[in-house]
C-alpha cells in the first residue's frame, strides 16, 4: 500500500470571548458596579437587602445605560 497523502488543517480563526456585561464595545468594570451598588446601598438608608442584590441590580442598571 502507498503511504497516505496528509492533508494540511485549515486554519481556524480564534473565538471571541463571551463576557455578559459587554456594552457597546466597552466593558463594565467591577470597579464601576461596585460604585454603583454602594450607591444604592447608600440610598436605601444603609439598612436591608443584601449585597449581591445591589451588585446585580447595579451590573443590570449600568448595563442597560451602556445599550447593551
Amino acid at each position: 500500500m502507498p503511504p497516505r497523502a496528509v492533508q494540511p488543517r485549515k486554519a481556524v480563526p480564534p473565538r471571541k470571548p463571551k463576557i455578559a456585561t459587554v456594552a457597546q464595545e466597552r466593558l463594565i468594570t467591577a470597579t464601576e458596579i461596585s460604585r454603583r451598588a454602594y450607591e444604592i446601598y447608600e440610598a436605601r438608608g444603609n439598612a436591608g437587602g443584601g449585597p449581591l442584590d445591589d451588585w446585580l441590580r447595579a451590573e443590570r442598571e449600568l448595563s442597560d445605560s451602556a445599550g447593551a
